[in-house]
């Protein structure tokens, strides 16, 4: 076994003043404070800040420093990030030997890789990569992954907030690991090591904490080491727990409701003009308005039906627009059917007052040039009864249809991005 040599020295932040120890030194480019999170240049004799930012309280499974024998060699932390993707959270350790160089160590869910940076790459080939002829299959889709925190040194410039394109190609329970960062490609070798193994070599004396089940399909990450934390269900707890209390306030902000039926018949291509449907008032500073409109049995024909709420006060008017509609027919594919018979028709945020409600309804044929087929059973009659009924305080069930979605997207994303990393 080759010890780890002392090459390290020791610097002072410029930004708190502590004293850094570089571990290896001539080797590393950036350096995180661990007083006070800084990003410091260490390549060059006088030591710039690169960038500094107020430390979050972090937590990695081992410490900077922790020294460890795996495979045969001796290898120290001397860097550490918090990395994540859409999918997972997880930490990755950097190991130094000064006579073997880098390597990896990835927890994730409690599962430990060790890696190893690959000098030849992999070729191409179909459904994955030919590597060392063995071929890796290609797992899931390509990630964005993120770095969350940094602390402790690396051989290259890093920052919170780096980002890269992330592939995986695994065969049995080694990964071949793809990243991408600005058309720079690397990649790296992961094997599966011990937990208790790296507990025991790396920190003898940190307790570690039972790891706790994590529930199929559900998304989880460490939240301290030993620990996960089960983040999906939460995710769709708040997205229902803001559908109904939207639901609530929609129902309290509607208001009294009123209303108003009459009964029309639409005559065929001439206007049935100024029927009165009815009067109903607003209580409220403002409410909605439904007007639903259910026609009578008809086939291949619609109507088309023009409301005014006229304002008694001001004689002001507000138009809207509703259609009843139903076809019928055969072709090469079988029979079909469109439209529907019932119509409701929302008029949103009408003022205060009392409003007289009027209908024009006039109904057609289809096709538009054609007068009513002799076939219809309904063929011979002038008009097409329809049954209007409005009232006021209805809700917006389509805005509240809309929240639901854009709500439970996210989690219906990670979810279905997870079954298929999972079964891919």
């Amino acid at each position: 076994m080759k010890r780890v040599g002392s090459r390290a020295r020791t610097i002072e932040c410029p930004a708190c003043g502590g004293t850094l120890e570089v571990r290896a030194a001539g080797w590393s480019v950036s350096l995180a404070c661990r007083y006070c999170g800084s990003i410091v240049d260490v390549s060059r004799p006088e030591v710039q800040i690169i960038t500094a930012y107020k430390r979050a309280e972090a937590s990695f499974a081992l410490e900077l420093g922790a020294r460890g024998e795996l495979f045969g060699q001796e290898w120290q932390v001397i860097g550490a990030l918090k990395r994540r993707d859409a999918l997972y959270r997880w930490q990755e350790f950097l190991l130094f030997n000064p006579y073997l160089g880098y390597r990896w160590l990835v927890v994730c869910d409690g599962e430990w890789q060790f890696g190893t940076m690959l000098l030849d790459r992999p070729a191409e080939v179909k459904k994955g990569v030919s590597w060392r002829g063995t071929v890796y299959r290609r797992q899931g889709q390509p990630q964005t992954t993120q770095t969350e925190f940094v602390i402790g040194e690396f051989y290259w410039r890093v920052a919170r907030g780096d980002k890269a394109e992330a592939s995986q190609f695994e065969r049995g329970d080694e990964v071949l690991s793809q990243e991408l960062v600005d058309g720079e490609e690397t990649w790296t070798q992961l094997v599966p090591v011990d937990g208790d193994d790296i507990q025991a070599t790396f920190a003898p004396n940190r307790r570690r904490q039972p790891r706790a089940k994590k529930p199929q399909g559900a998304l989880s990450f460490k939240s301290d080491y030993g620990r996960e934390r089960d983040d999906l269900p939460m995710m769709f707890a708040a997205a229902f727990g803001a559908a109904i209390m939207t639901l609530l306030a929609m129902v309290l902000i509607a208001g009294p409701v009123e209303r108003a039926s009459t009964q029309i018949s639409a005559p065929y291509l001439t206007t049935l003009e100024g029927h009165k449907v009815g009067t109903l008032t607003v209580r409220r500073p403002w409410q909605f308005i439904r007007v639903r409109a259910q026609g009578a049995y008809f086939d291949n024909h619609w109507v088309d039906l023009d409301y005014s709420l006229v304002d008694q006060a001001t004689g002001q008017s507000i138009d809207s627009y509703g259609l009843v509609e139903r076809y019928s027919g055969r072709d090469s594919d079988g029979p079909w059917t469109e439209g529907d018979r019932r119509a409701d028709t929302l008029v949103g945020r009408v003022p205060a007052g009392t409003y007289d409600l009027y209908v024009n309804a006039q109904a057609h044929s289809w096709p538009v040039d054609a007068p009513p087929p002799s076939t219809d059973a309904w063929a011979d009659a002038a008009t097409i009864d329809v049954a209007i009924e409005a009232e006021t305080g209805a809700l917006p069930w389509g805005n509240w249809f809309t929240l639901v979605v854009l709500l439970f997207t996210v989690p219906c994303v990670i979810t279905w991005n997870r079954w298929k990393h999972h079964f891919s």
